[in-house]
């Protein structure tokens, strides 16, 4: 996973998964967070996993929760 700082309260990710089934249901998770909105800049999915290139953007706290989500795995089932 890379992180790339822009804007205060933006952060640009990359974000790898095993297979697009947890991918998606790992982004449907972030989405729903209050506060932080979910944008999808860039995917591919392969037989092998996905790799999505997301930007959150919102409040600090809400965007600590969702980048800690994504690397603790929390809200990825």
């Amino acid at each position: 996973m890379k992180t790339q700082a822009t804007d205060p309260g933006t952060v640009r990710m990359e974000v790898r998964f095993p297979s697009a089934g947890k991918a998606g249901s790992c982004l449907e998770s972030l989405s729903r967070i209050p506060g932080v909105l979910l944008n999808i800049l860039r995917g591919r999915v392969t037989a092998r996993g996905a790799v999505y290139e997301v930007e959150l953007s919102g409040r600090s706290d809400g965007l600590r929760q969702a980048i800690w989500s994504l690397r603790a795995g929390a809200f990825c089932p």
